[in-house]
């Protein structure tokens, strides 16, 4: 209720504003110029960016790249009323979700293949916690390997994150957002010249709400400064830090159980809500996180540039969860109290067979305490012109330096068995109809844990030319060399590596062109065992895709189209089987996308895509199974129309619509997921204040989230580990720029 007497009072709100504004004209004549409110639109160019050129190491037109990178811009973000990655990466082709460690982490699969980090600014991010998009001015989406660029990676693609710099105007922003759930947001964002040569920018938000989910309560509060100086019209630095602190439960979800057809989720076989948690009210993930930036960027002479960049991470985090290890099937008349203890010898069912019988959970309390990481990044890239007779090259020359180290205690308690401990046992099961919270510790000790130390240095060199044979017909070459070292009382050399790639592009018409591309990249291998530390390297992995490409330009280029097919092999692929680690034979993957995005008319924006994705594991005892959380099709489509003149004029609306198949829980193939649906929508009338100043504006905004409220699975994690998604939310903001 709530929510709709905020929507309410915004659809007023918006029908008041121009009424008084002819209200105050009509009552003082002379002042008719400066108290008219005139509605205006959205800024469109908000909704283009180009390619950083971060793939490549220098800029190539979207028909000029011969690789499929997709772009997802703030505006988008803002119309979506987003705040976490995983949600904005519903607007890309290909993606499904993974569980993220309760939710805390940004986890996902791309092309078949679940990511390994999330970069920042071309940097990899060495924590994983989930991205605030209160600071991002776009996103970016590699598909396919990205080894020549970015180091090491998972081939499926990656994504990387680019934070807000200075702008070269005065821009006042702020947004004041509440939602369905208690959520309510604060943003601000300043950025102010101080000089034709300096600027400087700060973004600040905080964000505090509930969930569907029983005894939930989330804070996030996050701050960003960034400058900008340019001594000389050839030099420019640009300084950037962000710091970001954040409080989430650790929730797991739901689970599942074994039934005479196989597994199933527990909620599909007992009618339990899904706001049920199995956990405990202590359960929480508590974060920090500090990143600084510099870069220094200096024209040598009219075709070569020199840019140096470092950064520095730190965060700490501490973690408590109460972990469902197991599930207990009794029947109806085992000797159980309501309360978890076994009041006489008893064996559990083997499957779950009738509507009475009872099913608990055997939990216990752990996670990792006083966690800190601290990494030093550097890079360094030449990029310049030239050419060989009438053959033009452009070229980058580039190198990169990561060393880290996270060294973190873990401490877990004894699972519960449903035995008293003054006979010896571990404490009550959990009574998944009737749950009595409260049984399980709140705390673990530390006295006497080892301190366990991950440490890992990483260092690479990279060439990259891109070569134009004609005017039509060009060939991109390129080359990288890593080398990684892990430990951590004893350092371990890893891996060694040459990556190359080569495509070729040939431009059919002014509008559309062709590609063919073939790219590696590889990553090392090691056990990562949460009790531990880092035990022996393995061989590490290496992948190589080849992928063929059809780019298209529409209405005089406003309007962009992808469609790729795409193969790829990964080999040496790390997995543990029955708590024993194994490299298997590896994993493939290989699929249609469709990707469109632009403007094809004023006012209007699309957004869309369409995958299909054949992936199969390929050796051990999965071989021939499709990979956990993987859908073999999904869909996007976001649609806006923004009113561009008459009485309207600012109005606007939009309607996304997001599918998902099928996806398996485990890589056994022993149990799905579903697919799921959903529908999104929004509304928002932007209003003028030109007593203000040009420029000025107030935005009003109604988003519905899950419009039609359909129940869905979005991950899983395993057995015990099942993501429920978000039901039907409403959110209402209101936001200005002056």
């Amino acid at each position: 209720m709530t929510v709709i007497r905020f929507g309410v009072s915004i659809a007023v709100l918006a029908y008041c504003l121009p009424a008084m504004a002819q209200e105050n004209t009509e009552q003082s004549e002379p002042l008719k110029q400066v108290n008219t409110i005139i509605v205006t639109g959205t800024n469109q160019e908000r909704y283009r960016v180009e390619d950083s050129g971060a793939l490549t190491g220098f800029r190539l037109d979207f028909l000029e790249l011969p690789r499929v990178v997709n772009i997802i811009p703030e505006q988008l973000i803002l119309d979506q009323k987003i705040t976490d990655l995983g949600e904005a990466l519903r607007n890309t082709p290909g993606v499904t979700q993974s569980d993220g460690f309760g939710g805390t982490n940004d986890d996902f699969f791309l092309r078949g293949f679940r990511r390994n980090a999330v970069y920042r600014n071309g940097f990899r991010r060495q924590t994983n916690f989930r991205t605030n998009l209160t600071n991002v001015d776009h996103i970016q989406v590699v598909r396919g390997p990205a080894s020549i660029t970015y180091g090491q990676v998972e081939p499926g693609g990656l994504v990387d994150i680019a934070t807000k710099k200075p702008l070269d105007e005065q821009r006042i922003a702020g947004e004041i957002r509440y939602g369905d759930f208690d959520d309510l947001l604060f943003l601000a964002d300043w950025s102010q010249p101080l000089s034709d040569n300096a600027g400087i920018r700060v973004v600040a938000s905080t964000q505090d709400a509930n969930s569907f989910r029983d005894f939930t309560d989330i804070s996030r509060d996050t701050i960003a400064v960034s400058g900008r100086y340019e001594p000389t019209s050839s030099t420019r630095l640009d300084l950037t830090y962000e710091y970001r602190d954040e409080s989430r439960p650790l929730d797991r979800g739901t689970v599942t159980i074994p039934t005479p057809d196989g597994r199933e989720i527990l909620n599909n076989v007992i009618d339990i809500p899904i706001s049920r948690r199995f956990g405990e009210e202590f359960e929480v993930f508590e974060s920090k996180f500090h990143f600084l930036e510099g870069s220094l960027e200096q024209e040598l002479n009219d075709n070569w540039n020199l840019r140096l960049g470092a950064a520095y991470e730190n965060s700490t985090a501490n973690d408590l969860q109460a972990r469902p290890l197991a599930v207990v099937i009794l029947n109806a008349n085992a000797p159980i109290s309501a309360d978890g203890f076994f009041t006489a010898p008893v064996v559990p069912e083997a499957v779950f067979d009738d509507p009475t019988d009872q099913a608990f959970l055997a939990r216990r309390t752990d996670g990792s305490r006083e966690r800190e990481t601290e990494v030093f990044y550097l890079n360094a890239k030449v990029t310049g012109e030239f050419s060989t007779g009438a053959i033009n090259h452009r070229v980058a020359i580039g190198g990169d330096f990561f060393d880290g180290e996270t060294t973190r205690f873990f401490a877990a308690t004894a699972p519960t068995n449903g035995v008293p401990e003054a006979f010896g046992g571990t404490g009550p099961l959990l009574d998944v109809r009737n749950p009595i919270f409260g049984n399980l510790p709140d705390t673990v000790s530390l006295d006497g844990l080892p301190l366990l130390t991950a440490k890992s240095q990483a260092y690479g060199f990279y060439i990259n030319d891109y070569v134009d044979l004609t005017d039509k017909l060009s060939l991109l070459i390129g080359l990288r060399y890593d080398g990684v070292t892990l430990g951590g009382d004893t350092e371990l050399d890893a891996a060694h590596a040459f990556s190359p790639q080569a495509a070729i592009n040939y431009k059919v018409t002014d509008n559309s062109s062709v590609f063919f591309s073939f790219s590696q990249a590889f990553e090392p291998n090691f056990v990562a065992d949460p009790e531990q530390g880092i035990t022996e390297p393995f061989e590490p992995e290496d992948s190589e895709q080849f992928e063929f490409g059809i780019k298209n330009e529409f209405f005089d280029g406003a309007l962009q189209t992808n469609a790729a097919l795409y193969r790829i092999d990964k080999n040496n692929v790390l997995t543990v089987e029955i708590g024993v680690p194994v490299l298997r034979d590896g994993q493939s993957s290989q699929g249609l996308e469709l990707s469109a995005s632009g403007q094809p008319t004023p006012g209007m924006n699309i957004v869309a895509g369409y995958a299909y994705t054949d992936a199969e594991v390929e050796g051990g005892g999965n071989d021939g199974n499709r990979p956990r959380n993987v859908a073999e099709h999904t869909f996007n489509l976001w649609a806006s129309y923004e009113i561009q003149s008459g009485s309207l004029e600012g109005l606007g609306f939009g309607s996304g619509l997001f599918h998902t198949s099928d996806r398996f829980g485990d890589d056994a193939n022993s149990w799905t997921l579903g697919s799921y649906t959903l529908v999104d929508m929004s509304v928002w009338y932007t209003v003028a204040l030109p007593s203000l100043g040009e420029g000025k504006t107030v935005r009003l905004q109604l988003a519905a989230k899950n419009l039609f409220d359909e129940n869905f699975f979005s991950a899983s994690g395993g057995n015990e580990r099942v993501s429920i998604g978000t039901p039907q939310a409403f959110i209402g903001s209101l936001s200005f720029e002056f």
